[in-house]
């Protein structure tokens, strides 16, 4: 009985260590941001779906201004730095107000 978890307990290690080196490629980070921009793309997330928006085939970019926040979606293949809506689906941006998370106006960009 003493072979049998003796070999157990060696068994365990090889065997998870072999599930590790099959990954062929370690986990790919999707996005990072503070904590902060959490809030605003949650607050803006209504009008995204309002909109019917598919999320998947967006950037997302949160931009603090002065007294409001904008998140602004744009397509993956948009050209950056132009302006208008250059990519495959029309851009699209909320303004968000500091003091109390409410929309000021959202829309389209063409």
């Amino acid at each position: 009985m003493k072979k049998f978890v003796w070999a157990v307990v060696l068994l365990i290690p090889i065997l998870g260590w072999k599930e590790l080196l099959a990954q062929s490629k370690p986990p790919r980070v999707m996005a990072e941001f503070t904590g902060a921009s959490l809030k605003w793309i949650h607050a803006a997330e209504p009008e995204f779906q309002r909109e019917k928006l598919d999320l998947d085939k967006y950037m997302v970019s949160v931009v603090e201004q002065n007294d409001s926040v904008i998140v602004g979606l744009s397509s993956f293949d948009s050209v950056k730095g132009a302006r208008g809506g250059t990519g495959s689906y029309p851009g699209y941006e909320v303004e968000i107000r500091k003091k109390d998370l409410k929309v000021v106006r959202s829309n389209h960009i063409r």
